[in-house]
C-alpha cells in the first residue's frame, strides 16, 4: 500500500474510510473500551480486529512499518538502548541449560507462568526507597489516555508491568510543585502514585495473541507519552531560557515464552503518536535472550538516569518561574496581614457555641471580608496562589504562618 508523507518525509498511515468525513449515524457513542454499547465488541476492546484501524487511528495513534526510518532523536535513543553493558549477565551456556526457560516452550505454559519466570530474571522490582517504581496489573488513570472524541476510544490501559517513578523518593525537592499541579497534570499515572511512566510490558501465554498484546502496548505507551507531554505543555509557557522539553519517548514489550517484540513510541506532531518495532528476540536462543535482557536493563537505566534528571530540572524550572511571577506581582497585590488571614474562610476556626448564640456576633462575623487569594503551604512554609494555568505565584517568605507555633 502506498503511504502519503508529511512535511518531514515520514509516512503517514491512512485514515480509515469508516470515519472519513463524519461518523455514520448508525454508530452509537462508545464506552470506555471503545465498543458500541450492546454489541459483541463491548467486552473485547483491544481484541477486536478493527481496533487499530478505528479506535487507535481515530485518536491519532499509529503503528509504523519496521523499515521506516526513525526520527533523529528516537534513533539516538534506540542506539543508546542497544549498546553493550559492562555488568555481567548470564552466559550462553547458562541460558541453554535453563530448564525453566525451556519449559516455557515445551510445556506451553500459560501467561502467569511466563510472567513469573521473567519477573524474577529480567524485569527487576525496585526496592522500597528507590527512585524507580514498578506497578503490576494496575489500571492507568483514565485522564492519562488520549481520546479525541466519544465515538472510538482507546481502551483504558491495564499493563502487566509499568515502570515509572516513586513520587516521594524520586522527587523529594519538587513536592510543592507537584501538589500545586494536581494529579491530572503532575505526571501521576495510577492509584499507586507511580509518576511519569516510560516502560510498558504485556505478557501472553504461548497460546496468547501477541497482536492483542501489541494493541495493549499501543494504548499504554501512548498514555505514557501523553503524561510527559502535559509537562512539556507547561514548560512551553515559561519565558525562562533554561526551559528544555523532557523526552516523552516510551518503550513497550509484547511477549510470550518464546518471542519478545520491543517497540518504541513517540509524539510525532501536535496530534500524531507513532509506535514502531525496534527488534524481535527469540527467547529460546541464548544469544537473543542475552540481547533482550541487555535492552531491558538499558531502558531501565535510561529511565532512572537521564530521563529522571530532565523531569526534575523541568519541575524546578516551573517552580522558579512561579516565584519570579510572585516578585513581579507582589507590589500590585500584597499578601494578607496576619489578622486578615486569620479571618479568611480557609483558615478561620469554626465558631464556638457561645459566639454562635449571639445574633449580633454572627452577623458581624459574616460581614468580615474573606481573602482566599493566598493559600498556605505547610511543606514550603510560604503562601502561594495557583493560577488558572496551574502555575504558582509565591508570596514573600517573610509572611508569617496562619498557624504559629504559639497557637498550637
Amino acid at each position: 500500500m502506498a503511504y502519503t508523507r508529511d512535511a518531514d518525509g515520514f509516512a503517514v498511515p491512512p485514515t480509515p474510510d469508516s470515519y472519513a468525513g463524519s461518523i455514520a449515524p448508525s454508530i452509537a457513542p462508545s464506552d470506555d473500551t471503545g465498543a458500541t454499547p450492546g454489541s459483541s465488541r463491548s467486552s473485547r476492546g483491544v481484541e477486536d480486529s478493527s481496533y487499530r484501524d478505528q479506535n487507535l487511528a481515530f485518536n491519532h495513534v499509529y503503528m509504523r512499518e519496521r523499515y521506516e526510518q526513525f526520527p533523529e532523536h528516537v534513533s539516538s535513543l534506540v542506539d543508546h538502548v542497544r549498546r553493550d553493558r559492562e555488568s555481567p549477565g548470564p552466559s550462553p551456556d547458562e541460558v541453554w541449560q535453563d530448564m525453566d526457560l525451556t519449559a516455557l516452550e515445551t510445556k506451553g505454559l500459560d501467561e502467569p507462568e511466563v510472567e513469573d519466570y521473567f519477573r524474577d530474571r529480567v524485569f527487576p522490582k525496585p526496592k522500597q526507597g528507590d527512585d524507580l517504581r514498578r506497578s503490576d496489573r494496575q489500571p492507568m488513570s483514565r485522564y492519562a489516555v488520549p481520546n479525541a472524541g466519544p465515538q472510538f476510544k482507546v481502551s483504558n490501559p491495564f499493563p502487566d508491568m509499568l515502570y515509572g517513578y516513586s513520587r516521594h523518593h524520586a522527587f523529594p525537592n519538587q513536592q510543592t510543585q507537584l501538589i500545586s499541579m494536581g494529579n491530572e497534570m503532575n505526571g501521576t499515572a495510577n492509584s499507586q502514585s507511580l509518576m511519569y511512566p516510560f516502560f510498558v510490558i504485556e505478557f501472553k501465554g504461548n497460546g496468547g495473541d501477541l497482536w492483542v498484546a501489541t494493541n495493549q502496548c499501543l494504548g499504554a505507551s501512548t498514555s505514557c507519552i501523553n503524561i510527559a507531554e502535559r509537562l512539556n505543555d507547561q514548560l512551553r509557557k515559561c519565558k525562562s531560557s533554561k526551559v528544555k522539553p523532557v523526552d516523552s519517548t516510551a518503550f513497550s514489550i509484547a511477549m510470550n515464552g518464546e518471542v519478545a517484540r520491543l517497540y518504541v513510541s513517540w509524539k510525532h506532531s501536535d496530534l500524531d503518536y507513532y509506535m514502531q518495532k525496534v527488534d524481535n528476540f527469540l527467547l529460546q536462543k541464548p544469544q537473543d535472550y542475552i540481547e533482550f535482557r541487555k535492552h531491558v536493563k538499558n531502558i531501565i537505566d535510561w529511565g532512572k538516569d537521564t530521563r529522571l534528571k530532565e523531569i526534575r530540572e523541568s519541575l524546578d524550572t516551573l517552580l522558579e518561574e512561579s516565584r519570579k511571577r510572585t516578585s513581579e506581582t507582589a507590589k500590585s497585590r500584597p499578601p494578607p496581614t496576619k489578622d486578615s488571614t486569620s479571618r479568611s474562610k480557609r483558615h478561620k476556626p469554626p465558631p464556638s457555641r457561645k459566639s454562635s448564640s449571639s445574633g449580633h456576633d454572627t452577623k458581624q462575623a459574616r460581614s468580615e471580608p474573606e481573602d482566599q487569594y493566598w493559600q498556605w503551604s505547610e511543606t514550603a512554609g510560604q503562601y502561594y496562589h495557583v493560577h488558572s494555568d496551574r502555575t504558582i505565584e509565591w508570596a514573600p517568605p517573610t509572611q508569617q504562618s496562619p498557624h504559629p507555633e504559639s497557637d498550637c
